[in-house]
Formats: structure tokens, C-alpha cells, sequence
């Protein structure tokens, strides 16, 4: 058993060492006690939702890649994958009793309520106009050496029975390499999702290329690498700060003045930061098949109909392709997205609730909030502003592709 002053930081997902409160809470504990030590675990959240295959691989790049720098510096990293955290806390119990145990939290722009709790907005545009101050900045990599005084009071039986991350994947190749979706080549998002693959992927996109200055006019097309910014992933599996983001566009902003890409892209942060607090405020009514209107949308049960929208035999060509696409990278556009989920809801009258489990299950980027937020706006049930007492948004699919990709591209590589 481990003697002296221990910390145990639950990250909780978040795998990656830049913008981690709790890891300089951590360090503040340690440094008060001399000869602390420090030891991270990464287990399941209370409450966290299966993932899919797609993300279970984006989550083993970013927590490899992270077991491989905590072991440079001499820090355990305990791995329980199949666990929830209270019961890999019990689990170690025999080796480590630790004197405070801290739990790191979900990236966010603001650390407390940015608009008032009480009378949280409904929709965007006013939750925009209530915003409360200004988004937190980011912190350093906290300095974590030395805090391990080595492994050596547990023997390699002992590791081996927590499951210890010995065996983690090797982390990433610096260099052009491809990530969980290097299988096929079509994939929109052929990154690791490792922390250094983040940072690089946020240099690259903001100030080493045209990303960020054509990112409105560039935001709504189907097909590569690059007409998005391709940072969502890596926010999901918590290899990415959205306060480093937030930091780097004030950066852009300072070096080459304002422009229309970095607002817009400062919006949809915002609409992140939204869909987070507005499913704390509305509690299970956010998930709920009746949403934060409170009125229940017509749909049929058609479990048949569900199978075939879910293998992308429902019939429809377009909709098909970015199902294909889907189910073989677990990436979609943002504009796929929600022609996915308009023809759902409008055209086979499934329940919206199906089809935002399915993008859940799928997703390499899905988080609950976000993926209900966007699903129930439309379907009616959530923060449109033209639904409250009317119909659900409706997308003209026709008309959309004629505008986003006239030149059927992404039909085309995805037949």
C-alpha cells in the first residue's frame, strides 16, 4: 500500500494534461505535503453512456497517448475501463487509500452559471443576450514531475491486478498519420484523438492555414478534412479545451483583426456552452420524447423502418450516403446531420428519440447534450424558436443539396 500524502484525480474522460483545474487543485494538495504523492485514474463517469466502436477507438488514442506521458514523469495512470468510478475507487481500496480523492469536469467556457439558473433562456438568441461576463481563461500544463516518487511500493502483481496501463497503445507517430478511421480513406476525419494531435490539429486550422477565415462561407459543405474545424471530436474525448480554443481565436483575432470566420465559429462554442447548461437547468425533460416544450410529436414505432434507416436502406440516395458514412467512420457534417435528422423526423415519422440514441451510439464526437440539444430543435420538441406552438423545422433536401453540394460529390464517394 502506497504510504505518505496520496491524491487520487478522477479525470473523468477528459484525457489530456493542458486546461485541467483539477490537476493544479491536485498539485496545490501534493506540494502541502512533502513527499505527496499523486495518482491518476481513468475510469467510467457516474452516469456516462455506452460508446460506440467509432469513439471507444478515438478514446484509446487520447488515453494512450496520455498513459504514455504520465509514465515519463513517474505518475501512475490506473485504467478501469469497464468500471464506474466509485467502483474503481473501491477497487483499489487494498493498495490505495487516499487521503482526498478530486474530479476533473466536462470542458467548459464558463465555470459557473454564464446566464441565470432560475430563468435559464430556451433559446440561442436570448441565452447570447444574457450572458453573464466572460469565458474563463485557460490554464497551463500543471508541473506533475516529481510528485510519484516512482512506482516501486507496488509490485508488478499488484499493477497488473488494477489493471494498470502497461499495455496502453503506443502513442502517436508525430507526422501525418491517420487516426481511428485510417481504414478508409474517405474519412472527414483522419486524426488521432490524442492531445497532441489536438493542439496540433487547433495550430493548424487557426493560424497555418485558411480554415478559420473561410470557416463561415466553408461550414456547410459535405466532404474532407477541411472545410470544418473538425474540433468536436476531440472536445468529446477530452484531449481538447474549449477555453484553449476560445484563447486561440482572441490570439487570431489580436495578430490579423476581426473576422466573419472567427465570430461564427465563436457562435457555435457558444451553442456548445448552450446545449451543456440548458440540459442541467431542464434536468430529464431535456431527454425526455416531449423535450423542454412539453408536447409529445407525432411518430410511428416502426422498428423495421429503423433497421433499414440504420443500414441506409431506407430508400432515399441522399440520406443513404450519409448513413454510409456514418456507419463506416462514425463522422458526419454538420449539414449531413441535420439533413439525417429532418428526413427522420419528417419524412418516416420515426421517433427522434431513436434516431438521437442511434448518433449517440455512432458518433466519434457524440456528447448527450449536444446530440439531444440539436436532435430535439428538430423535432419540434427543443430550443427552435419557430416551433414553440408551431411545426418542426423542415429541410427542402432537394433545394439543400442544389446549394451544398450541387455537384452531388458526396453522393458520389459515398454510393
Amino acid at each position: 500500500m502506497l504510504s505518505g500524502f496520496t491524491v487520487v484525480v478522477a479525470l473523468e474522460g477528459q484525457w489530456r494534461l493542458h486546461d485541467q483545474p483539477v490537476l493544479h487543485q491536485a498539485m496545490d494538495l501534493v506540494r502541502r505535503h512533502q513527499g505527496g504523492r499523486l495518482v491518476l485514474l481513468a475510469a467510467r463517469a457516474e452516469g456516462q453512456r455506452l460508446k460506440g466502436p467509432h469513439r471507444r477507438k478515438l478514446d484509446q488514442d487520447a488515453l494512450g497517448a496520455l498513459h504514455a506521458r504520465t509514465e515519463a514523469l513517474g505518475i501512475p495512470l490506473l485504467c478501469f475501463p469497464e468500471l464506474p468510478t466509485a467502483a474503481a475507487l473501491k477497487a483499489l481500496e487494498p493498495l490505495v487509500q487516499p487521503d482526498a480523492v478530486l474530479y476533473g469536469e466536462q470542458s467548459r467556457l464558463f465555470a459557473g452559471w454564464p446566464a441565470s439558473k432560475a430563468k435559464f433562456p430556451r433559446v440561442f438568441g436570448e441565452f447570447r443576450r444574457h450572458i453573464q461576463g466572460a469565458p474563463e481563461p485557460p490554464l497551463p500544463e500543471p508541473e506533475i514531475s516529481g510528485t510519484a516518487n516512482g512506482l516501486e511500493p507496488w509490485s508488478a502483481g499488484d499493477l497488473g491486478k488494477l489493471r494498470y496501463l502497461s499495455m496502453a497503445p503506443p502513442a502517436p507517430v508525430p507526422g501525418p498519420e491517420r487516426g481511428p478511421n485510417r481504414g478508409d480513406p474517405r474519412s472527414a476525419f483522419p486524426f488521432r484523438g490524442d492531445e497532441a494531435s489536438a493542439l496540433g490539429r487547433l495550430q493548424h486550422y487557426v493560424f497555418e492555414s485558411d480554415g478559420l477565415k473561410n470557416y463561415k462561407t466553408s461550414r456547410n459543405q459535405l466532404v474532407g478534412s477541411e472545410f470544418s474545424s473538425k474540433f468536436s471530436p476531440f472536445l468529446a474525448v477530452g484531449s481538447l479545451s474549449v477555453r484553449r480554443i476560445w484563447h486561440a481565436l482572441e490570439a487570431h483575432q489580436a495578430i490579423f483583426g476581426p473576422s466573419e470566420g472567427c465570430e461564427w465559429m465563436r457562435q457555435e462554442l457558444l451553442w456548445r456552452e448552450f446545449f451543456l447548461w440548458s440540459e442541467q437547468a431542464h434536468g430529464e425533460a431535456f431527454h425526455s420524447e416531449s423535450g423542454i416544450q412539453d408536447r409529445l410529436p407525432h411518430a410511428i414505432a416502426d422498428q423495421e423502418l429503423f433497421k433499414r434507416w440504420s443500414r441506409a436502406e431506407c430508400g432515399q440516395e441522399r440520406i443513404d450516403a450519409q448513413m454510409r458514412e456514418l456507419n463506416a467512420t462514425g463522422y458526419l457534417s454538420n449539414r449531413g446531420r441535420q439533413w439525417v435528422a429532418s428526413h427522420f423526423v419528417n419524412s418516416l415519422q420515426l421517433p427522434w428519440t431513436w434516431g438521437a440514441r442511434y448518433f449517440e451510439w455512432m458518433l466519434i464526437d457524440a456528447d448527450p447534450a449536444l446530440n439531444t440539444g440539436n436532435w430535439a430543435y428538430l423535432a419540434g420538441v427543443g430550443s427552435d424558436p419557430r416551433s414553440f406552438g408551431g411545426s418542426p423545422r423542415r429541410f427542402d433536401l432537394e433545394g439543400q443539396a442544389k446549394r451544398y453540394d450541387p455537384e452531388e460529390s458526396h453522393m458520389q464517394l459515398w454510393r
